[in-house]
């Protein structure tokens, strides 16, 4: 009798643990077929991955944060993919995943446009040396990274009952406002699904495409200036260099713009970009 008692309860344990480590794989097992999903039908894959979610806002966020965990952020080689390659190479740059988080969210009807930005980066010397020799050899607009500064590419969103555009960052994963500027901009401590982005201090010049993709829509003052403010709850406007801040922003954004352009060689203003990550620690002293 105790034996069988034994058994009994040996089985059970065993189908428990059985159960158990069902459990645990199971959304490893959905995310495949998700991946699976989404090389053979984008768009079913967008719904179902977004399933559970009501507004553009919030499909957005399913579609962008699944990218992020479920896709490799891999350096920029400079070759051209289209978004089947990228999807079966499983990953890219950060422009190469919006161009997958894109297409998802375009089969489900959201009005999306791409963002460009150039950000304060951590100062690494021979990168200055490897974007010289690139803009010496292909032209200014590969002067958006350098030394002391990146490039990034995004998305925003609009969403209809918001009346808004909002990021969506299939790097990083961060979607909305506030989730963005937490993660991006603002001085505690970051969030952020991909430590490449970690490097990435503080975004200096955005700007959003506009109907031809050229990236004329200055986004700069809305999320550095007015959300950056808003989020201290004005407190930044009162600090002593949030004047040099605005007046940094506001004079780097337009070499920015030259830049993407083709016209400006951004390396020219490696002095200003260097007093601007200042500005940038001064406030953060502060606030921290």
């Amino acid at each position: 009798m105790l034996r069988k008692i034994i058994s009994v309860v040996f089985v059970a344990l065993a189908l428990t643990y059985t159960i158990g480590e069902a459990q645990e794989k199971s959304p490893s097992a959905h995310n495949d077929e998700l991946y699976t999903l989404a090389r053979t039908n984008l768009k079913s894959f967008a719904e179902e991955v977004s399933k559970d979610e009501k507004s553009e806002l919030g499909r957005a966020h399913a579609i962008v944060r699944w990218l992020a965990t479920n896709f490799e952020w891999k350096a920029t080689d400079y070759q051209k993919r289209t978004v089947q390659e990228i999807i079966d190479r499983r990953g890219g740059n950060c422009n190469e995943l919006a161009m997958v988080a894109l297409a998802s969210m375009k089969e489900l009807g959201i009005k999306l446009r791409r963002v460009h930005e150039v950000n304060i980066y951590t100062n690494t010397p021979e990168r200055g040396v490897r974007a010289h020799a690139m803009v010496a050899e292909k032209g200014n607009s590969y002067s958006v990274f350098g030394r002391h500064h990146n490039d990034h590419v995004w998305l925003e969103l609009y969403d209809s009952a918001a009346r808004e555009w909002f990021p969506a960052d299939p790097s990083s994963g961060l979607v909305g406002t506030e989730e963005w500027m937490k993660g991006r901009v603002w001085f505690g401590k970051r969030s952020t699904l991909n430590p490449i982005t970690e490097d990435m201090i503080v975004p200096f010049a955005i700007f959003a495409a506009d109907e031809n993709g050229k990236f004329t829509i200055n986004r700069t003052q809305h999320y550095l200036v007015d959300e950056f403010d808003r989020l201290y709850g004005g407190k930044l406007a009162k600090h002593p260099s949030w004047k040099q801040w605005t007046e940094a922003i506001d004079f780097l954004d337009d070499k920015v713009a030259g830049a993407f352009a083709g016209t400006t060689n951004l390396h020219d203003y490696e002095v200003q970009i260097d007093a601007l990550a200042a500005i940038y620690e001064q406030m953060r002293a502060t606030f921290h």
